[in-house]
């Protein structure tokens, strides 16, 4: 069972609608399924704009972004306050480009107060781009995008939305909250399969790859690229300059329509209480949250362990029952567990296994001495 932050495990509905016969990635067949997946799509991200599906993973679609929005030369605000926000600054780094770092602790989400007093220090941001993570699920941390967003448009600031980690798991309101472009995922919350990246690109994105073209040192990544196959092969089913995965976005298709079946608002209380159920769990288990409460996500948790036998627990949760979570990251590696409730594994079933599974192996575990006491 897979209680990590990414992959969740497809629903058997998935699966079987993935296991159908490969179709070619265009034609009218194909245009008919590309574009309903498209336009479910954007009700997920409860917008408008543009959605494509990119063949590439996570790490990418967040290139692709710095590409056309910073380039070469370019500079960027960037909030870090983990591992996967952190990679930002170097990804702009390794294009030739500059990043304005807004930082925050380890367990807690950016604020809108600390974007206003970076952007506020530019003599004229209007223009620039700001990366911010949904959620950190090296941390548990999510980010209040939404307040965010409004400094940030009050400076005519183009954002950039990782919700990788939430997408279809926690509320996002892509045009409600001034999002330029949105980053969503197929295989973690929204229970599809890896393989294709579903992104929300707004006017603001499209003009600013078009005004930056002479910065973009890359073909595939470049937006421009995509437009002009956009608007030259769309009407055969081909709007994109590669081949594409057809199978998995097949499967995306499925997810997306269980997802909207299941409804956006019933699907996000339903995470929000597994989110809950495995905190409440942490407590009973005599773990620390690591997260600081203002800053819990609905997709993940995070609780502090014993050095000492952190990675006993993972290993003994897996071989006695068959039950998978993860590792701290980085500077937290062998000092938490990190606990995936998406999709599939957002429910009191599966919850309730785990936090019963951890039970048993920590009886098991702590007769080791105990690190001394930690405070945040």
């Amino acid at each position: 069972m897979l209680m990590i932050p990414g992959p969740s495990q497809p629903d058997p509905e998935v699966l079987a609608a993935l296991s159908q016969p490969v179709l070619p990635h265009y034609g009218r067949e194909w245009k008919a399924i590309y574009d309903d997946t498209t336009s479910d799509l954007k009700k997920v991200f409860a917008t408008k704009k543009d959605v494509l599906l990119v063949p590439v993973p996570g790490q990418v679609a967040l290139e692709m972004a710095a590409v056309n929005l910073v380039g070469r030369g370019g500079t960027g605000f960037v909030c870090v306050n983990g591992v996967f926000s952190g990679m930002v600054p170097e990804i702009i780094k390794r294009l030739g480009g500059r990043s304005k770092v807004i930082r925050a602790s380890l367990g807690r989400g950016v604020t809108p107060e600390q974007v206003k007093e970076s952007l506020d220090s530019v003599r004229d941001p209007a223009g620039m781009p700001l990366f911010i993570v949904h959620t950190e699920t090296s941390t548990g941390a999510a980010s209040d995008a939404a307040e965010v967003f409004k400094v940030c448009k009050k400076r005519g600031v183009i954002t950039v939305l990782d919700a990788i980690s939430s997408f279809g798991g926690m509320d996002i309101q892509a045009d409600e909250w001034g999002a330029d472009m949105v980053l969503g995922y197929a295989s973690k919350a929204l229970g599809g399969v890896f393989g294709a990246q579903p992104l929300a690109v707004g006017k603001a994105v499209w003009d600013a790859s078009k005004k930056n073209r002479a910065r973009i040192h890359s073909y595939f990544l470049d937006l421009n690229v995509w437009r002009e196959s956009i608007e030259e092969d769309s009407s055969w089913g081909h709007p994109y300059p590669s081949s594409m995965p057809t199978s998995v976005i097949v499967a995306m298709r499925k997810a997306v329509e269980l997802v909207l079946r299941e409804g956006l608002a019933n699907r996000y209380r339903r995470h929000a209480s597994a989110a809950r159920q495995m905190r409440e769990g942490f407590t009973r288990l005599g773990l620390e949250t690591f997260t600081n409460p203002a800053f819990f996500s609905n997709t993940v948790s995070v609780a502090r362990v014993n050095p000492a036998w952190g990675s006993k627990v993972r290993t003994m949760l897996l071989d006695r029952h068959d039950i998978m979570i993860a590792n701290g990251l980085g500077p937290l590696s062998g000092k938490v567990i990190r606990i995936g409730h998406m999709g599939t594994s957002a429910t009191h079933e599966a919850i309730s296994m785990t936090v019963d599974g951890l039970a048993d192996v920590l009886r098991s575990v702590r007769d080791v001495p105990a690190a001394a006491p930690r405070t945040r």
